[in-house]
């Protein structure tokens, strides 16, 4: 099989971070793209959706969207599932999507801050998604605690949100939430527990387009 991904992408952080927890990597090519948006990219040519990650089967088939991926890869691991168990399975979920959503809103407004000009912002809009995210954080930091330290894949896009939020703060204004210092803390912790979430906030980049691929 054959992973593209991006350093610069939670997502791809995420997919990456599932291969190695199932210690697949011996069954997983990983292929780093520097361009999204170079049309001769190999993930662009079969791709029709050409996001990254994007995962390609043995049989040629492709997996697009970094949820897709996540799962079909803990379903052919060997380890404990990072899904849980029937009583558990969904509150994994529902803070695995309440991560996903918070990036989906911040990333939404990235284009627009790093290609056009401040004074062509709409401000608005962004001061809607700065207060989308603190109310989420909220709430994320409720979900977490139900976990603690546990690894599963909400424990761990979590974690791949967190650092995300903080490692572009210059868009994102993270480190003006009242609970992203607990966060920050706790995202650190686990970060330095588990070798598949271990060094990897430290691979990204600077390039856009990576930021607009899931």
């Amino acid at each position: 099989m054959k992973l593209w991904y991006s350093n610069s992408s939670p997502y791809a952080r995420k997919a990456r971070a599932v291969v190695q927890y199932h210690q697949l990597q011996d069954h997983v090519e990983l292929l780093l793209t520097t361009s999204g948006l170079d049309k001769n990219s190999p993930h662009n040519l079969d791709n029709p959706l050409g996001r990254l990650p994007a995962l390609q089967r043995e049989n040629g088939e492709w997996l697009y969207n970094s949820s897709l991926i996540a799962e079909y890869l803990d379903n052919i691991g060997t380890q404990p599932s990072l899904y849980g168990n029937k009583e558990t399975r969904w509150e994994i979920l529902r803070l695995h999507y309440l991560a996903d959503g918070i990036l989906e809103n911040e990333i939404s407004v990235a284009p627009e801050k790093c290609l056009r000009p401040q004074e062509q912002w709409w401000l608005e809009r962004h001061q809607q998604i700065f207060d989308r995210t603190e109310r989420s954080l909220i709430e994320l930091q409720k979900a977490i605690d139900i976990f603690g330290e546990e690894l599963n894949i909400g424990t761990l896009n979590a974690v791949c949100a967190i650092d995300f939020l903080l490692f572009r703060d210059a868009w994102t204004h993270a480190s003006q939430h009242e609970t992203i210092k607990s966060l920050k803390t706790w995202a650190e912790a686990m970060n330095q527990r588990y070798d598949c979430l271990k060094n990897r906030s430290e691979e990204h980049t600077s390039e856009l387009q990576s930021l607009m691929r899931i």
